[in-house]
């Protein structure tokens, strides 16, 4: 549950300045890498996926009902929709759009 209000915070500090810093040991430059515009908005996304397979935990924990498979299903879909987004933010930062 940190961990979700941390990425949160940070994307939207980042958001709300305009430069969505991903802290990083060996990325451009000594601060990490700096995502502005479109790939900011779609490392966000990235994030907000990782905030939802993350409080579903949460929520499967405290859910009485015998629907794990519909967890395990949902978490498999905001994983490989997180993972393309962080993977299409990176290129196209990369390919300088």
């Amino acid at each position: 549950m940190l961990y979700a209000l941390v990425i949160l915070a940070l994307g939207a500090l980042g958001l709300f300045k305009g430069d969505l810093l991903l802290p990083g040991k060996r990325t451009s430059g000594p601060n990490g890498m700096v995502l502005h515009g479109v790939t900011a908005w779609l490392m966000y996304g990235a994030m907000l996926c990782a905030i939802c397979v993350l409080l579903s935990s949460v929520v499967d924990h405290y859910d009485r009902r015998n629907n794990e498979a519909s967890y395990r299903r949902f978490v498999q879909a905001g994983k490989i929709c997180g993972w393309s987004l962080f993977v299409l933010a990176i290129v196209l930062h990369a390919f300088g759009l």
